[in-house]
Parts: structure tokens; C-alpha cells; sequence
């Protein structure tokens, strides 16, 4: 009998991509969304294509992810994003993969393919973006606030067809979850005791930039790369002077002068 592979997402106001994404892994076992309170049709167009749709408040990646996992009846997860697509090279890779897997194998990494601005990313990090999302259900661990990785208990192998990730189809969309990650990292770094410094936020943004500009090439990107580079210099330096501002929040002054507004 074949390994059961369940297709995993976890969505929220998805719905301009739920449908390609859900259409690209028709081939799963069975499709579970798991939707943090959808204002749109999300849930609507979800159910209409034949997924098993949960509707679950808004823990956190992590905890939202093993909600998931929890739910779900495939003794393999297949993780994927709403604003993602499995190509049918990646899903013969998939099946062959769990048909194939030794007991001692638990997880497979997949590369990531960005699509930013009108094209598929080239270079800078992006292109060696290389993420767990296929692994056995029973034997791994969603953690972390943000760029939550997992946990696994047993061997980690590669796949090589990629995932199509179309997240950042806009400079606006990119912006506002930069916003969103570097607001969460920031709580954390404040939470775990970690003390600010601009001068670590600068020098550290700058180095973001050469690191993404000139050691990896991404002028050959043209203006997207120029603009990708200065991004990721961005969310470096922004989470650094959101933990600073955590520090030195205070209170306002009374308009009066004469005491603190609660």
C-alpha cells in the first residue's frame, strides 16, 4: 500500500491563490487548510475544491503548523504555502520519494523558486533557498515565532525540483511583510533579553547589502536586484531599531505637563 501524503496549508485572506495552489497538489492523499479566520472567500473556494478546511484562530506559525499536522491523517506531510505551487516534477519527486524512503529517513528538503517584482529571482540568497517541507508526520516539530523551522527525529535528505513561491508579486506586498516579520522578531529578541545597538543595526545593513549585491551577485538581477538588496538591508536594520524602540518606549507626557497619561 502507498504512503499517504497529506497536503498542509495554512491560509488567511488567501483568496486571489488558494485555488492554483490547491489544483497544483490535487495528487495528495487528502488537502487540509487550516484558515485563521478568512474575511474573503478563502474558505469558500477551499471547500469548493474539495479540501478539508479547519477554521482555527491565529496562534502562530509554529503552533498554527501543528495544529495542522495534528489534524491531518497522511503518515507524510507535504507543507505548503497558499502563494505557492508544486510543479508535476516536484509531485513525481514527492511520490517517489515516500514510496522509496528507509524507515530511518524522516524529512526531505525542497528549493524554493521566487517569483519577486515580474520574474523569478536569479540571484542573492534567494535562489539557494532550501526549506524541509515533506516529512513524516508522527516524527517532526513545527518551532520558532518567524522563519519557524521543524524539529525531526531521524535523517534529513534533498529533493531537487523546486517549489514556486509567488509571495512578493508587489513592492507594497514585500513591504508590508517585512513590516509584519521584523515587528515579531523584534518582540522576540526584546523577549529572550537581547539589548539593541545601532551601530549593529547599521554596520549590520550594510553588510546585508554587499552580501546580497556583490557577493551574490544580485546586480545581475538589474534594478530587482538593487532593490531586493537594499530590502534585505532594510529587514535587517528595521527589526534592529524596532528592538531599540522596545527599550526606550515611555510613556507620553500629560498635555498639562503635570503628569504621565496612563
Amino acid at each position: 500500500m502507498a504512503p499517504t501524503v497529506t497536503a498542509l496549508i495554512i491560509a488567511r485572506n488567501e483568496a486571489a491563490n488558494i485555488a492554483r495552489c490547491l489544483r497544483s497538489v490535487a495528487w495528495a492523499t487528502e488537502r487540509v487548510m487550516i484558515d485563521a479566520e478568512s474575511t474573503d472567500a478563502t474558505v469558500e473556494i477551499a471547500r469548493g475544491l474539495g479540501a478539508t478546511v479547519i477554521i482555527h484562530p491565529w496562534p502562530g506559525y509554529s503552533e498554527q503548523r501543528n495544529f495542522g499536522q495534528g489534524v491531518a491523517a497522511g503518515e507524510w506531510i507535504f507543507c505548503i504555502d497558499a502563494d505557492e505551487r508544486a510543479t508535476p516534477q516536484l509531485r513525481d519527486e514527492v511520490l517517489n520519494f515516500v514510496a522509496t524512503a528507509p524507515t530511518e529517513v524522516a524529512a526531505a528538503t525542497i528549493p524554493i523558486r521566487d517569483w519577486m517584482f515580474g520574474a523569478f529571482v536569479e540571484h542573492g540568497s534567494w535562489p539557494h533557498q532550501r526549506h524541509v517541507r515533506l516529512y513524516r508526520r508522527a516524527r517532526a516539530t513545527w518551532r520558532g515565532a518567524v522563519h519557524e523551522g521543524l524539529t525531526i527525529d531521524g535523517q534529513t535528505e534533498a529533493l531537487t525540483s523546486p517549489l514556486l513561491h509567488f509571495s512578493h508579486l508587489t513592492l507594497e506586498r514585500f513591504i508590508a511583510k517585512l513590516n509584519a516579520y521584523t515587528e515579531i522578531e523584534a518582540r522576540g529578541l526584546k523577549a529572550s533579553g537581547k539589548t539593541p545597538s545601532l551601530a549593529r543595526a547599521t554596520f549590520g545593513a550594510l553588510r546585508a547589502f554587499l552580501g546580497q549585491y556583490v557577493r551574490l551577485s544580485g546586480y545581475r538581477d538589474g534594478g530587482r536586484g538593487f532593490i531586493l538588496a537594499v530590502l534585505m538591508a532594510g529587514y535587517f536594520f528595521v527589526t534592529q531599531a524596532k528592538l531599540w524602540a522596545a527599550w526606550h518606549a515611555s510613556v507620553p507626557p500629560d498635555p498639562d505637563g503635570q503628569e504621565n497619561v496612563p
